[in-house]
């Protein structure tokens, strides 16, 4: 009998793991059709290539495993002395089991490590869920745009660090 939720392990992702990276962001955003832009969610939806490529540089990309199995993702970047915290998701049998704040957090963590001044994240309102993970965190609303290319209004949201 477990009287404790397991502990997600984050750690940097590794070349290997692309496809599988892949995969989850095809079922996590799967569960969105419907409810988003097929817009965005195509543009969420990396294949194994894109991923590849990501993790040959430019990108810091970070895997939550549970008991050995791949559960979420999140992608940061550090353009000019900020951090960009995004592609963010989490197997869809997992949400609700602290997956996506621990996902969170660490890319704080990072941020912080490397000195950056600011941390800022994008969520469409529609997944209240995600923009709900960030307020707790700090992070405040500093614009709306609508964002054509994807077919939805888009929250920028910031954490001053």
């Amino acid at each position: 009998m477990r009287l404790f939720r397991s502990q997600p392990r984050i750690s940097l992702a590794g070349a290997d793991q692309a496809a599988a990276i892949a995969g989850l962001y095809s079922r996590a955003w799967e569960e969105l059709r419907g409810k988003l832009d097929e817009r965005l969610i195509a543009d969420q939806t990396p294949g194994s290539e894109e991923v590849a490529a990501w993790l040959k540089g430019g990108f810091e990309v970070f895997t939550a495993t549970l008991d050995g199995v791949l559960v979420g993702v999140v992608r940061c970047s550090f353009p000019t002395g900020t951090c960009l915290v995004d592609r963010m998701a989490v197997d869809p049998d997992r949400t609700s089991q602290g997956i996506e704040r621990a996902l969170a957090e660490h890319a704080i963590a990072r941020a912080r490590r490397a000195g950056v001044t600011k941390v800022w994240v994008q969520a469409t309102p529609k997944l209240e869920e995600m923009v709900n993970l960030y307020r707790p965190l700090g992070f405040r609303e500093s614009a709306h745009l609508r964002a054509h290319y994807w077919g939805e209004v888009v929250s920028l949201m910031e954490l001053p660090l």
